[in-house]
């Protein structure tokens, strides 16, 4: 990237690295400890403790042998079951750092996942200093790229949230320098090395690493071919970058060719969410807020634009862009790096083709530490006019002002400029993890809560699960927990067989089958969820037990039919008090739900439904006709179609807006003046009469609250209500399709009223939602509401007011998310509209399919409530009720009468007997498909296919069979092969080299 290339130094520097660990220290000393005395540790709130902590735990116990699972093949605790190897590749499996957890006693865990934290941030360090050393700088400028490199913002952050994340910056480094080999004609073994391990460590990095790679290459390349081409051999080159590459394409074999293929069998390809979040350039605040993130670290990290520099790397990147001709390849990459800042679509690009993450910026770390680097070795050659390009960083630009009139030698300017970076670090490090200065700490557990949630998640309830009768799965009740994500991932270590399961890949096919129902809780990072609490898809999935909080008992929530109480011996309701666990408790307890209806993990189905038949279905039909055979995507030989009836009851209703605080006249501006008075008369008066008042009180009431009944600004409101109230009214005349704000910017509640109710007892109840579309709020609407909320309420609104309205509504715009709740008389229910700035899970709802709860009782009304954007509007909005009976239950019992008996489950494998028919059936199972499953019936190999559009199916022949289904991670063996061909392959390189310079030697 910039000329020096011919006087490398090659020798390995001690000191330069003893001087970087003691620097290492004190700044861990003077930052990491900050949580420590806080009584904080670096585990997140959200993905920390919900994804990364219960992962490292689960791994932990497999390398100490207490978890009783491999790290390959299937297991039963990650959601509805999934490969083991490919779950956690993403995460820990090729993380050499994470295999070190094994050191550390189980009781001890939270202490070993903080201390890899720092490990890990200390080999980026070494990581950046041995690629320096590739390089012609002097020793302070490598000690002053090295601490800018390590403690950049980047670094601090994902150290506090996602720890894994640091891995690529380790990588980095080491590509970089496997390239300096090639291009210096030395070997390709460098490089192989560390595109082995980029492959292994994680495959989404790999491709932003592979990005970064080839950008240093051909900076490089033609850096070299301008300033020396005689130094360039082309065919050398060439064979070491493809001996280098593909070397290590061989050697991550065993990781990289497993997890490809989950990959593009898994939610990622499944769902085709729109590219960058369908932005053409991002929303106003980010760019606002980009000058504060280039030195600070207390402004909210939209997007991921996460920088945060050392003040010298500034300066270092104006003298890089001010001798742009003679740092051509530098100076490029850095106003490239502008321009892709400022573009959603490249951050798209560069995370893999979907959301417009900039997690890529940790690539551009190491060209700013590098200009830097060439700032530092420059100092002497700075001319008058470098000094007006840099602006104000006063400590640093005093020192280059004083180094030639104080005759201040370039090695004490070194040490000072060491000094400098070293304190700046420090304020950076503590601007991030001090709670005086900053929010981010606040985010992150108390010290040992992490551990106990581990085991106090369910209140001990788990202990309370049946220890036989066969294999079961388990969710919790819809608010058992407040989830900030999708899911969380504590069941897993508990081993309970819980449907949630939040991880990065996820089975594709159960995605499929989770949305073809519109399941309302299904993600990509999530696909079940709670699976919305619906009867029959717990069923269906064999969920035999829900958690919930004790708080039920007294104030009773919906629950899916068929679940009942467990009750002791005594007859009483079971009941776990809470074990509190600081700032993550659900402070209620907790119960167990049973339920006698629970379908077996397999059974087999006497008919068939054809997929175009299923397409062709609502997703509420879809789920009842599942009961009655099973889906098949092509026809199968000897088992007859069947078309099943459609119970679904359409439930008429009418809608009512409330309007009674709408101020649509100048009665109702009295009344909300008279709510908000000090005056208790006043208020009481208000609750007296609610929306009107007696004929001979009213212009007492009006003077008495000073309004003005024709003032042109209050009519201008109260006209604006009138007609929000005759269009809400007009456009809901024949069901649900308005949701809006009044004029003060106050979101509307409406009523529906279920015509002849008594009907659709013993049903649940749900809401179907279509067409949706929304409106946002605007800055205008923003500032309108304020003026609005001044004139009804009597409150003056000063210039500053509107000023902060303003800037309030830049920093903090309408995004697009919503909030919709639903309230009965006997459940509460949301469903969430995420904003275009997530980077997970964001999708536009066009869809929903809510579940309102299963009641025995009379459900006459509802009431649906909504936040967030302006205005929702629906093209049709209906009321479903499914109903359970006698018939329901009939159903059931016969299928799980249909189950293998003798059943046995095991982590790679489910086998037992077919009952005895004179009829070919279909094998239906809730086992997420995946080709990795092999069937065998009476020990004869059989194929499988998929059946109910994501699980594992195959054919049984008339009679009595054994039938056993093995698992085996796709790809495993392959891989294995590969490897070892790899290893062979770098071996015999390395044997070849190390014999070269013997007999060099020798010779000589």
């Amino acid at each position: 990237m910039e000329p020096r290339i011919d006087t490398r130094r090659k020798s390995f520097q001690f000191r330069t690295y003893l001087i970087y660990s003691i620097a290492f220290l004190l700044v861990c000393l003077a930052t990491y400890t900050i949580p420590w005395l806080a009584g904080k540790t670096l585990i997140w709130n959200v993905d920390g403790i919900a994804q990364h902590f219960p992962i490292m735990a689960q791994f932990q116990r497999m390398l100490q042998g207490t978890a009783h699972q491999a790290m390959s093949g299937w297991s039963w605790n990650l959601g509805a079951g999934a490969d083991q190897l490919t779950t956690f590749a993403f995460y820990i499996i090729g993380d050499p750092f994470s295999y070190l957890i094994a050191l550390f006693p189980a009781a001890k865990l939270e202490l070993g996942f903080q201390v890899l934290i720092l490990l890990r941030l200390y080999c980026v360090g070494l990581s950046f200093l041995a690629w320096a050393n590739e390089r012609d700088f002097s020793t302070h400028s490598k000690l002053i790229g090295t601490l800018i490199y390590t403690f950049s913002g980047y670094n601090f952050y994902v150290s506090m949230h996602h720890p894994f994340f640091l891995i690529p910056m380790i990588l980095f480094p080491l590509l970089a320098m496997g390239i300096e080999k090639v291009l210096h004609k030395q070997n390709w073994l460098p490089l192989a090395v560390a595109v082995a391990l980029a492959l292994i460590s994680n495959f989404y990095f790999a491709y932003m690493l592979a990005i970064g790679t080839f950008v240093y290459l051909l900076t490089r390349y033609f850096n070299i071919r301008h300033n020396h081409p005689e130094q360039l051999k082309n065919g050398r080159i060439i064979y070491g970058l493809v001996q280098g590459v593909v070397t290590g394409l061989l050697t991550a074999g065993v990781i990289l060719i497993p997890t490809l293929l989950a990959v593009f069998q898994s939610t990622r390809i499944a769902y085709h969410a729109k590219f960058a979040n369908g932005l053409i350039l991002y929303p106003l605040k980010y760019y606002l807020a980009m000058p504060n993130q280039l030195i600070t670290s207390t402004t909210t990290k939209d997007y991921w634009l996460v920088l945060n520099f050392c003040g010298l790397t500034f300066l270092g990147a104006v003298y890089v862009l001010r001798h742009f001709k003679r740092y051509r390849s530098l100076a490029t990459i850095i106003t490239l790096t502008i321009i892709a800042l400022m573009l959603p679509q490249f951050s798209a690009v560069a995370n893999a083709m979907s959301t417009p993450s900039n997690r890529w910026l940790f690539l551009i770390v190491l060209p700013m530490s590098l200009a830097t680097m060439i700032l530092v070795d420059q100092l002497k050659n700075l001319t008058q006019n470098d000094f007006v390009s840099y602006g104000l960083l006063l400590s640093f630009l005093l020192l280059f002002a004083c180094q030639t009139s104080l005759k201040i030698s370039p090695r004490h300017v070194g040490t000072i400029l060491v000094g400098l970076v070293f304190i700046n670090v420090i304020s950076a490090g503590q601007g991030w993890f001090s709670p005086n200065n900053s929010k981010n700490i606040n985010s992150n557990l108390a010290s040992g809560s992490a551990e106990q949630w581990l085991h106090k998640y369910y209140d001990g309830a788990q202990n309370g699960l049946a220890k036989n009768g066969g294999f079961y799965r388990t969710t919790t009740i819809h608010n058992y927990y407040p989830h900030r994500t999708a899911g969380n991932n504590i069941p897993m270590v508990l081993g309970t067989h819980d449907l949630g399961a939040y991880y990065s890949i996820q089975n594709g096919s159960l995605f499929q089958f989770s949305r073809s129902l519109d399941n309302s809780q299904a993600v990509v990072n999530s696909v079940l969820g709670e699976a919305d609490g619906r009867t029959t898809l717990l069923n269906l999935l064999g969920v035999k037990y829900m958690f919930a909080k004790t708080d039920i008992v007294k104030k009773p929530q919906a629950i899916p039919y068929g679940f009942h109480y467990v009750r002791g011996k005594n007859g009483k309701i079971v009941d776990f008090p809470e074990q509190p666990v600081s700032g993550l408790s659900n402070h209620s307890g907790t119960i167990l739900l049973k339920s006698n209806l629970a379908l077996p993990l397999v059974y087999t189905q006497k008919y068939v439904i054809s997929a175009a038949n299923y397409r062709n279905m609502s997703p509420l039909q879809r789920e009842q006709a599942m009961l009655s055979g099973a889906v098949v995507e092509k026809p199968v030989d000897g088992v007859s179609m069947t078309e099943p009836q459609n119970n679904i009851q359409n439930v008429p209703y009418t809608t009512r807006l409330f309007d009674e605080h709408i101020a649509n006249n100048p009665v109702k501006a009295v009344l909300d003046r008279l709510r908000i008075s000090p005056n208790a008369r006043y208020r009481d008066t208000a609750k007296k009469y609610k929306t009107t008042l007696p004929a001979n009180k009213i212009r007492i009431w009006e003077k008495a609250t000073g309004i003005n009944p024709n003032a042109k600004p209050l009519q201008s409101v109260l006209a604006k209500n009138h007609r929000i109230v005759a269009e809400n009214q007009a456009a809901n005349a024949n069901g649900l399709h308005l949701m809006d704000n009044d004029a003060q910017g106050r979101h509307l509640s409406y009523q529906l009223n279920i015509n002849q109710p008594e009907k659709y007892r013993h049903s649940e109840l749900y809401l179907v939602i279509d067409g949706i579309s929304h409106t946002t709020h605007s800055t205008a609407d923003r500032l309108n509401s304020l003026t609005a909320d001044s004139i009804i309420d009597g409150t003056p609104v000063s210039k500053l007011q509107k000023i902060d309205r303003i800037r309030t509504a830049l920093q903090h715009p309408d995004l697009g998310a919503y909030t919709l709740s639903v309230q009965t008389p006997n459940n509460f229910t949301y469903v969430r509209q995420l904003p275009e700035n997530n980077l997970s899970d964001y999708e536009d709802r066009q869809h929903i399919v809510l579940n309102l709860g299963y009641a025995d009782n009379l459900q006459k009304s509802m009431t649906i409530h909504f936040n967030g954007v302006k205005q929702l509007k629906f093209r049709s909005v209906k009321l479903m009720a499914v109903p359970f009976n006698r018939q329901y239950n009939t159903r059931i019992q016969q299928l799980q009468k249909a189950g293998l008996t003798s059943q046995k489950v095991t982590n790679n494998s489910v086998s037992g007997y077919t009952d005895a028919t004179e009829r070919t059936r279909i094998l239906t199972t809730s086992i997420p498909y995946s080709t990795g499953w092999h069937l065998k019936i009476d020990g004869q190999a059989g194929d499988i296919f998929k059946v109910n559009h994501g699980f594992v199916g195959a054919r049984i022949p008339v009679g009595r069979h054994f039938v056993s289904l093995k698992y085996q991670t796709p790809g495993l063996a392959l891989g294995k092969l590969v490897t070892a061909v790899g290893i062979i392959w770098w071996l015999a390189f390395l044997i070849g080299a190390i014999g070269r310079r013997i007999y060099r030697r020798f010779a000589k």
